[in-house]
């Protein structure tokens, strides 16, 4: 009975681990994100024009790309604006810090050890998609990178292997056999998000070696503080590069969310 309320209960912490979304406490997974965005409308917020050719260029690009409901729209925007101000006021002066005691190389090390944490879901998600290399060589990454990697510190697999990760969740998963998004959720800390990956953060979860060892709460959301202040400390500006030149940074980070999702779903 315990184990099974610690999983319960690691599960929601876990959600805050191992989503691997867009958030503005999360530049570096925003950055891939932001390539996301036609080069024209980023072109035409950084080189100081009009705001009439800004927008037109924005409407003009994004009227032909997918589309997600949004019928929360006044909570989801109420939320961007608290992950906003969680950015600005706590997470950046933090990892500004943080940046100032660890050194980049250590910093690069920390993101693969949490990156290597992710690899048994990203193996099972693999296989339940039908690619049973790929899955297979997910499990050699985390075998390797755990033992001579140091604890997944370095990435052996990758540097002289040449293995890389394949960069699967459940939220893809779901996607692969005809799930869609439904609808726009921006969570509390977590982010954008849509109602499938949402679901799909669950699923990861499970398998997720925090969850498998029962790890504390503690251990849970400190090892979450830490993941998310190392990664802003690597990519301090990269959000603030995409909101500040957005006429409705709500929008923006809305609509570059879908097309990095969509993204990965077709592996590109």
């Amino acid at each position: 009975m315990k184990r099974s309320f610690i999983l319960q209960a690691g599960c929601i912490v876990s959600l805050l681990i191992t989503t691997s979304h867009v958030w503005a406490g999360d530049a570096a997974d925003f950055s891939a994100a932001a390539e996301a965005v036609p080069l024209s409308v980023q072109a035409a917020g950084a080189d100081g024009s009009e705001d009439d050719a800004w927008e037109e260029n924005w409407e003009n690009e994004w009227e032909s790309t997918d589309t997600i409901a949004d019928p929360l729209e006044p909570l989801n925007r109420f939320f961007f604006h608290f992950n906003d101000k969680l950015y600005y006021w706590v997470l950046k002066p933090v990892a500004r810090v943080y940046a100032g005691f660890f050194a980049e190389e250590l910093q690069i090390s920390i993101r693969n050890f949490y990156d290597n944490l992710r690899a048994p879901a990203r193996a099972v998600n693999c296989l339940l998609q039908g690619r049973v290399r790929d899955s297979s060589e997910e499990v050699v990454r985390f075998a390797l990178n755990s033992t001579v990697g140091i604890i997944g510190l370095g990435d052996f697999a990758r540097d002289v292997l040449d293995l890389h990760s394949s960069d699967e969740d459940f939220g893809q998963t779901l996607a692969h056999y005809g799930a869609g998004g439904l609808f726009y959720i921006n969570w509390p800390f977590l982010g954008p998000s849509n109602f499938r990956d949402s679901l799909g953060m669950f699923g990861d979860a499970f398998v997720h070696p925090i969850i498998l060892l029962d790890a504390g709460w503690e251990v849970t959301i400190g090892a979450w503080t830490l993941e998310r202040v190392n990664y802003t400390a690597l990519t301090l500006g990269d959000y603030e590069l995409f909101t500040e030149t957005a006429l409705d940074p709500y929008a923006a980070v809305k609509d570059a969310y879908q097309q990095y999702r969509k993204g990965l779903i077709e592996n590109k």
